[in-house]
């Protein structure tokens, strides 16, 4: 993730919603060990968007 460029925007969307889709599965099933890392990426994607956002 550190090499990340503007054009890779929608693929960071989509990541995110991927995780955020797996942290609602796990809360069904009751797994709840990886969700605090998964929040944590979902933070950093966003942080990275911002930053993207920032340079314009």
């Amino acid at each position: 993730m550190n090499k990340l460029d503007k054009n890779q925007i929608s693929k960071l969307g989509h990541k995110i919603n991927q995780l955020k889709k797996r942290i609602s599965r796990t809360e069904i099933s009751g797994n709840m060990e990886k969700v605090e890392f998964r929040k944590m990426r979902i933070n950093k994607i966003k942080k990275k968007i911002l930053e993207f956002s920032k340079k314009k």
